[in-house]
């Protein structure tokens, strides 16, 4: 998500404030901007060189001669990152504050309270799946070895059992002259 789809899930949300009767009314569009935030970090992290990211970029680039894109220092690089940032900071205070006044002081810190605390316990749950799934995983080993074991068993009685019947068959059908002297 650039910060193009942030500003616009911003303006779409304060849109929906303007309008909304509760905060279940907006409840899509904070969605929407904390998604696209959440992504805007996890695509900072994989930054895609070459070309400019935004107009803003490309424009403080052609205008200070430095259009080097590549560049993650480059003053058109820079410059664009960070007015972009002090716009969305703008558009999310904006937010906040209309959210605030509609809705009373201290709405919008209880939204990202407990969106915060939803997504830890989502990541609990997460976490005791993963550890569920592998402690079944482990009980199934254990299970199967010890079927296993005991299959290795019953073979070996039967084997046994098997030469034995077969040596009493053996020695009652051949004709075998014992001299002890």
């Amino acid at each position: 998500m650039d910060p193009v789809t942030i500003a616009t899930a911003i303006a779409a949300t304060r849109a929906l404030v303007k309008g909304a009767s509760g905060v279940k009314d907006i409840a899509q569009g904070l969605d929407q901007l904390f998604h696209a935030q959440s992504e805007q970090v996890k695509k900072e992290t994989k930054k895609k060189k070459g070309a400019p990211t935004s107009r803003m970029q490309q424009v403080i680039g052609i205008r200070s001669g430095d259009q080097d894109f590549d560049d993650d220092t480059s003053m058109g690089t820079v410059a664009a990152e960070v007015l972009e940032q002090k716009q969305l900071d703008l558009n999310l205070a904006a937010l906040r504050k209309e959210v605030d006044t509609k809705w009373g002081i201290g709405t919008w810190s209880a939204i990202e309270k407990e969106r915060a605390e939803r997504i830890k316990k989502k990541k609990e749950i997460k976490k005791q799946r993963i550890e569920a799934a592998r402690q079944k995983a482990e009980e199934q080993a254990a299970f199967y070895k010890k079927i296993l074991t005991e299959i290795l068993k019953m073979a070996t009685v039967i084997l046994f059992a098997g030469a034995m019947v077969w040596f009493i068959w053996w020695a009652a059908t051949t004709d075998v002259n014992i001299n002890i002297r």
